[in-house]
């Protein structure tokens, strides 16, 4: 198994538990577990969380939008 092999493993694993619990969390059945709206309401409600996603989302593009349109 390669490198890359492990990373996107790694990824799906990831991306399977979270769809994993958005499904579990859904219907509000577990009571002591929030869903997806709940918990982003949750941390839209500080000041500092809803500035590090805005830095997030501008590194992100940053690293791997702005490299994409300077290729063309």
């Amino acid at each position: 198994m390669s490198t890359a092999d492990f990373v996107t493993a790694g990824y799906l694993f990831f991306l399977f538990v979270g769809f994993a619990l958005w499904f579990a969390t859904r219907d509000n059945k577990h009571p002591k577990m929030a869903s997806f709206g709940q918990m982003l309401r949750g941390i839209m409600q500080n000041r500092g969380t809803r500035l590090g996603l805005i830095i997030f989302w501008w590194w992100l593009g940053w690293h791997f939008i702005v490299p994409i349109l300077h290729t063309k």
